[in-house]
């Protein structure tokens, strides 16, 4: 069976990008193209590959391996369950990408808008077998004949063949295909495709990849920050050493300044994402498509988790401001009632001295 396999790598830019001129509106931006060095898997395939690099408005990059693959099922589902086995000349495809990451990142500071502190720097591979339109003449058949092999694929589950009645039954696949003879299943750990539309469903799945992406980078951003702001808490001056306190209250406005700035951008980019993506809201197919692999990437809980860190980061910067300002003052009128009670004490010193 003759396929298109594309292995989807994003990575987090550390970056907020704004495009210029006429790509200002668009939400992606392609940086780079080329051909890689011989790709090989386990010593059962090798192809000349297309590397492709595209970079996302709200921080994200992608890269793109592609290349053509004829092989029975059977093989489709061993590469999906064991892709991270892929080499690229002498390195695993991880590796090989870690080497050039770094310069993707530099390109796209040209770009950048805003850069964070922290940036994730893990790397996950999300393989996508396009099936050769046509090839599929009845879906349902197809789907029934390699069910467990099909799920093997885009669960990512090495030992598909093994899988009990009650997951067959309780994660079932769902053919989103609009005609009989389309398929389109996709999972968290990849997606088969056989569809006349493959190139824009492609585009669906890379955009919630890269935004699925995005808000973990997110996550792992403000869970340094949380650590920050506990360590901030733990270390506030007590109310008798109310010399350090100006100074502890500006590094703390400071810093929560700081965060409000990033806050503002990942507000904005978690809101910003859907703008002009005019060919999935005009067109209900795709746009169910789009709905089902956000919701298979748990989009809106993350999104979710994402925004309750948000809150509660911003609320530790103005507890800590307001603890520093309440023990500030209070310092300062226990200081001013002693040196009232001193005057007083000193007063009546001096009255009983000259009555001597």
């Amino acid at each position: 069976m003759k396929s298109e396999v594309s292995i989807l790598i994003p990575f987090d830019l550390g970056l907020e990008l704004e495009f210029g001129g006429e790509e200002a509106n668009r939400i992606v931006k392609e940086i780079s193209a080329r051909t890689t060095q011989l790709i090989a898997f386990k010593d059962k395939m090798t192809a000349k590959a297309q590397v492709v690099t595209q970079i996302y408005k709200f921080g994200v990059g992608l890269i793109e391996v592609s290349f053509p693959l004829e092989a029975e099922m059977g093989f489709l589902t061993y590469f999906a369950t064991e892709v991270k086995s892929i080499r690229v000349g002498s390195m695993g495809i991880l590796s090989w990408v870690k080497t050039f990451v770094n310069s993707l990142i530099e390109q796209a500071k040209v770009f950048a808008s805003y850069q964070y502190v922290y940036r994730l720097e893990e790397l996950d591979l999300f393989p996508v077998f396009s099936l050769e339109p046509g090839s599929v003449k009845d879906a349902e058949k197809f789907l029934e004949e390699h069910y467990k092999r099909l799920y093997g694929i885009v669960s990512g589950e090495a030992n598909y063949d093994s899988l009990s009645q009650f997951v067959m039954d309780n994660e079932k696949l769902i053919n989103f295909g609009y005609y009989e003879n389309e398929l389109i299943l996709i999972k968290r750990f990849g997606a088969v495709i056989s569809s006349y539309e493959s190139q824009v469903i492609l585009n669906i799945i890379r955009l919630v990849y890269a935004l699925y992406w995005n808000l973990l980078s997110y996550n792992f951003l403000l869970d340094r920050e949380l650590d920050k702001v506990q360590s901030i808490l733990a270390h506030l001056p007590p109310w008798y050493k109310f010399w350090m306190m100006p100074q502890r209250y500006q590094k703390f406005s400071e810093e929560g300044m700081n965060f409000v700035q990033d806050k503002l951008s990942i507000v904005e980019s978690i809101y910003s994402v859907f703008a002009n993506v005019n060919q999935i809201a005009s067109d209900w197919h795709l746009r169910t498509i789009y709905k089902y692999v956000e919701k298979e990437f748990d989009i809106d809980d993350i999104a979710s988790a994402v925004k309750v860190k948000l809150d509660r980061v911003e609320q530790s910067y103005n507890s800590a401001r307001e603890f520093i300002a309440t023990n500030f003052f209070i310092a300062v009128e226990i200081v001013l009632i002693l040196s009232l009670l001193w005057m007083i004490l000193d007063t009546a010193l001096l009255y009983i001295i000259s009555k001597k």
